[in-house]
């Protein structure tokens, strides 16, 4: 081994060290569709965190170099509550929950594949939606508000359809107009949606969904499987038929 004092300057300049960089990359399995690819970036970019937790955030600073990563596991159990609203057959052997936003354009366009789905497995599927307004979405909370005040008069897929049909239009002054042309009575509609009777649910539905997993919108979960994005609706059609054989 060479000492200091025999090395010229000129040697020194010569020796550099070797870096290697080491990356650990983790991602979440789900259930990849024909279609869904080419929408699932976009929804997750809304993605929320709900586990700001410092102590956590601490402890995971603090981790050896070479300790692979935990992912903590979502369990789903996703289960019909009386104050869900279900499209088709509640005792179908295929539920599937959607968690959408009144604003997302794929969840307008998700809306009709359901739609579509229903109607050929009226007893055989399960649709129950959750409400998950995402905050970028202006008119997202007032949707799901006007959605559940349509309900109390027995109208709310029928608001909620409207809504997404003239999503490209909608306002703030929109929703009072689909009332009236949904024949309800607007005063009592109008009056629900100031007072917003339904916080409650519509932040419970929310949080399902943050304990489920849910990124963006629309995400679905199909016998508690996830299924992200608006996914055509042949491919849909090839789960169901799955899990009814």
């Amino acid at each position: 081994m060479l000492s200091e004092n025999n090395q010229t300057e000129s040697k020194k300049e010569k020796q550099k060290g070797n870096s290697f960089i080491f990356g650990l990359i983790s991602g979440i399995a789900v259930l990849a569709v024909v279609g869904s690819a080419v929408f699932g970036a976009m929804y997750f970019k809304e993605r929320k965190n709900n586990q700001g937790n410092v102590a956590g955030a601490q402890q995971q600073a603090n981790k050896p170099a070479d300790q692979p990563e935990q992912q903590p596991e979502i369990k789903i159990d996703l289960q019909i509550a009386d104050s869900d609203h279900v499209l088709g057959n509640k005792d179908a052997k295929v539920k599937i929950f959607g968690f959408s936003d009144m604003q997302c354009p794929y969840c307008a366009r998700f809306h009709t594949v359901m739609e579509q789905l229903v109607k050929a497995y009226p007893n055989d599927v399960a649709w129950v939606f959750k409400q998950f307004p995402i905050q970028s979405h202006p008119l997202g909370m007032p949707g799901a508000i006007a959605g559940e005040c349509a309900a109390d008069q027995g109208k709310f897929w029928e608001m909620t359809s409207m809504i997404f049909a003239n999503q490209s239009t909608l306002t703030a002054d929109s929703f009072a107009k689909f009332a009236k042309d949904l024949g309800l009575d607007v005063t009592k509609f109008n009056t629900c949606v100031k007072d917003n009777p339904h916080s409650a649910k519509i932040s419970a539905d929310y949080q399902k969904g943050i304990e489920s997993g849910v990124g963006g919108t629309p995400t679905s979960f199909v016998n508690n499987q996830a299924v992200p994005g608006a996914v055509p609706f042949e491919s849909l059609k090839q789960i169901v038929d799955g899990l009814l054989k």
